[in-house]
């Protein structure tokens, strides 16, 4: 071997290493390239999802305040209806002492105040009260009967509702 072929193959193998150190370089650089790439896009999702991420968190904060103002809004109705039960016995009491009340004032009431005998009391009550009613009908009825009696007479009468042929129940017509 000569030297010159010594020196050709020391310079090929310099540029083999050199072109292969350019590639590994290049390589890097590409890949490094790639890893940005890659990690930009991944920032991007997890900003992504961090927005997602607030959302749920104010949406969680939300329904719980939502959830906190049913809570106070049922807590107020509660009280509400507690106040209204109380009025309602209130009344109730009160109408008790009035019908206690009553009762001393009327001797012909029983002093009974049990809730069977305010039952029996106002079934009493209801079926006088049809029977008020049934009487009003029958007399209603009569006086309608009476009222059909009273135009007949008077159709059959003379215009001025005096009977034809001159005589009148009362008396005679004639003085």
């Amino acid at each position: 071997m000569d030297t010159g072929q010594l020196v050709l193959i020391i310079v090929l193998a310099v540029v083999v290493i050199a072109a292969v150190i350019v590639a590994v370089v290049i390589g890097r650089r590409k890949k490094a390239e790639i890893n940005r790439h890659r990690a930009e896009e991944l920032r991007e999702k997890a900003a992504e999802e961090a927005i997602g991420a607030h959302q749920a968190k104010a949406e969680s904060a939300q329904a719980e305040a939502a959830a906190l103002q049913a809570e106070v809004e049922a807590n107020r109705l509660r009280k509400d209806a507690e106040r209204h039960a109380e009025k309602a016995s209130e009344a109730h009491g009160r109408v008790e002492e009035n019908l206690r009340r009553a009762d001393k004032l009327d001797p012909n009431t029983s002093t009974d105040r049990s809730p069977d005998a305010d039952r029996t009391r106002d079934a009493d009550r209801a079926t006088d009260a049809d029977r008020a009613t049934d009487a009003d009908r029958t007399h209603d009825a009569g006086r309608s009967r009476a009222d059909d009696g009273a135009r007949l007479t008077r159709d059959r009468g003379g215009r001025d509702g005096s009977p034809r042929g001159g005589s009148t129940r009362d008396g005679d017509g004639n003085s």
